[in-house]
C-alpha cells in the first residue's frame, strides 16, 4: 500500500513539472518575439520563478544576468530589487554567502521603495537562509520572523508562495535546535500550503524534515516512510536542489541507524553534486560525512583525506574575514533602519508643521475678508484701522519668518548677524508696502464711513419727515 502511495505521488509530481515545463517553453517562445525591455523582463521573472520548483536557487546563470542588466537598464526599483534579489541567491547558490548577503541588504530598501511585500518577504527568507548555512540560528530565526512580518496580504496570489518559504525555514530552525514537535507544526503547515503549489522542492522538504523530526522522536518506522518518498523523488526528479535537501537529511539517519554503506553511496553523490556546482558549503558537509563514513568502515586514510578537505574548507566558508564582513553588513542594515525610521518622524513633523502652517494662512486670509466685509457695515476709526493695521503687518512679518526659516539658517549657517540681516531686510521690504496699504485702507474707509454716516443720516431725515407727516 505505501508503494501504491510513493507511486501515485510521484506520477502526480511528473505530471506537475511536465506541465510547468510545457508552461516555461511558451514563455521562452513569447520572448524569442518580444522586443520590448519590460516585456522581456516579466517573461524572464515568470522563467525563472516557474523554474523554482525543480530548480530552486541552481538556475541558469545567464537567465539571473539578463534579469539584471534589463532591471538596470529599465531602472524601476520594483525591478532591481527583484533583479538584485536573484543574484543574492546566485552567490547563496555558491556558498558565497558574505557576497550573497551583500545583495540581499542590498535589495531590501529597494523593495522598501516599491512597497513590494512579496519581494521583502522574499528577501528576509533568503537572508535567513544565508544565516543557517552559516549555522547561526539565531539570526536565522530573527530575519524568517521579519519575512513572516512582511508577508503580503492573504488574498494575494503570491501569498503562498511566500508563506510556505517561511513555514520551510522555521521547520528547518527546530529541527537544528533538537525541537521535533515544534518542527512538525511548521511542517504540517508547509505541506498543507503545498497540496495548493504542487511544487516538488516543497514536497521534498517536506517528506526530509518529516523523517528528520520522526528520527529525532525515535520514531523509526515514520522515518523510514519519509525518508524513502524523500529519496524517490530525489531520484525521479534529480535536479541539485532536491538532491542536495534529501541527502543533507537522510544521511545523518543512515549513520545514526548503522546503514554505513547507504550512507556513503548518498554522500558520494552529495560531494558530486558540490563539485558540480562549485558550492564550498555542500562540498564542507560531504566530506564531513565522508570522514564519519570511513572512521566507520575503519579506512583511517581516507578519513584523514576528509577530515584535510573538511577542514580546509571550514575555514574558507567560516573565515574570520567573512565573519567581519556578516557583521558589518548586518550593523549596516540596522543603522539604515534607524536612519529610515528617523526619516519617517522627521516626515510626520514636517506634515503636522505644513498642516499649522497652512492653518495660518487660512486664519490670515480669514481676518483680512472679515475685515473688509464689516468695513463695508461699521464704522471704525483711524485709531482701530491703524491697529488692525498693525496687527496684520505683525502676522504676515511672522508667518513669513515661520515659512522661510528653515531655509534661511541653512543658507546664513545659522549666523545670529546674518538672519538678523535678512529678517531686517524682510521688514524694510514689508513696512513701505504696509504703509501705502494702511493708506489707501483709510482713504477707502473714510470714504466708506461717510457714505455710511450719509446713508444712516439720510434714513433718519426721511424717518422724521415721515412722522412729522403723520
Amino acid at each position: 500500500m505505501k508503494k501504491i502511495l510513493v507511486f501515485i505521488f510521484l506520477f502526480s509530481m511528473a505530471y506537475s513539472i511536465h506541465a510547468q515545463t510545457k508552461y516555461t517553453d511558451s514563455l521562452k517562445a513569447l520572448l524569442a518575439v518580444t522586443a520590448k525591455p519590460i516585456e522581456r523582463f516579466d517573461l524572464l521573472n515568470k522563467i525563472y520563478d516557474k523554474n523554482d520548483a525543480t530548480q530552486g536557487l541552481y538556475q541558469d546563470t545567464a537567465l539571473g544576468i539578463q534579469i539584471h542588466r534589463l532591471a538596470q537598464q529599465i531602472n524601476n526599483d520594483s525591478l532591481l530589487a527583484i533583479s538584485t534579489n536573484v543574484i543574492g541567491n546566485y552567490f547563496r547558490s555558491k556558498g558565497d554567502f558574505p557576497m550573497a548577503l551583500e545583495y540581499f541588504f542590498k535589495a531590501i530598501p529597494l523593495a522598501e521603495k516599491a512597497k513590494d511585500k512579496r519581494r521583502i518577504s522574499s528577501v528576509y527568507f533568503d537572508i535567513a537562509e544565508c544565516y543557517f548555512g552559516l549555522q547561526n540560528l539565531e539570526s536565522c530565526f530573527k530575519y524568517a520572523k521579519k519575512g513572516e512580518d512582511n508577508l503580503p496580504d492573504k488574498t494575494s496570489p503570491m501569498y503562498d508562495n511566500m508563506v510556505i518559504q517561511f513555514y520551510r525555514t522555521m521547520g528547518r530552525y527546530y529541527l537544528e535546535k533538537k525541537q521535533p514537535d515544534s518542527a512538525l507544526v511548521y511542517i504540517h503547515e508547509l505541506e498543507e500550503v503545498n497540496r495548493r503549489l504542487k511544487k516538488s522542492n516543497y514536497a521534498g522538504y517536506g517528506f526530509t524534515q518529516s523523517g528528520t523530526a520522526y528520527a529525532l522522536l525515535g520514531d523509526n518506522e515514520m522515518a523510514e516512510l519519509y525518508f524513502k518518498k524523500a529519496s524517490a523523488l530525489s531520484d525521479s526528479i534529480g535536479t541539485p536542489v532536491i538532491i542536495i535537501n534529501n541527502s543533507v537529511g537522510y544521511i545523518p539517519y543512515l549513520l545514526r541507524t548503522n546503514q554505513i554503506a547507504k550512507a556513503r553511496q548518498y554522500t558520494l553523490r552529495l560531494l558530486e553534486t558540490g563539485n558540480r556546482l562549485n558550492n564550498n558549503v555542500i562540498k564542507l558537509t560531504a566530506a564531513g560525512f565522508l570522514n564519519t563514513v570511513c572512521n566507520n568502515l575503519h579506512q583511517s586514510d581516507s578519513a584523514y583525506f576528509y577530515l584535510s578537505m573538511q577542514s580546509a574548507l571550514k575555514d574558507s566558508v567560516f573565515s574570520q574575514n567573512n565573519f567581519n564582513k556578516i557583521q558589518a553588513l548586518a550593523f549596516n542594515e540596522e543603522i539604515r533602519k534607524i536612519d529610515e525610521e528617523a526619516r519617517q518622524k522627521q516626515k510626520e513633523e514636517q506634515r503636522k508643521q505644513n498642516i499649522q502652517f497652512a492653518l495660518i494662512a487660512f486664519g490670515i486670509i480669514t481676518f483680512i475678508v472679515l475685515f473688509l466685509l464689516f468695513s463695508r457695515s461699521v464704522v471704525a476709526n483711524e485709531r482701530l484701522i491703524s491697529f488692525f493695521g498693525v496687527l496684520g503687518l505683525l502676522i504676515v512679518f511672522e508667518f513669513m519668518n515661520l515659512l522661510i526659516h528653515p531655509w534661511l539658517a541653512s543658507f546664513t549657517h545659522e549666523s545670529p548677524v546674518l538672519m538678523l540681516l535678512a529678517l531686517v531686510l524682510i521688514a524694510s521690504l514689508l513696512i513701505p508696502l504696509h504703509h501705502r496699504l494702511e493708506k489707501w485702507i483709510k482713504e477707502k474707509m473714510t470714504e466708506k464711513n461717510k457714505a455710511i454716516r450719509l446713508a444712516a443720516a439720510k434714513k433718519t431725515i426721511e424717518k422724521l419727515g415721515r412722522e412729522e407727516n403723520s
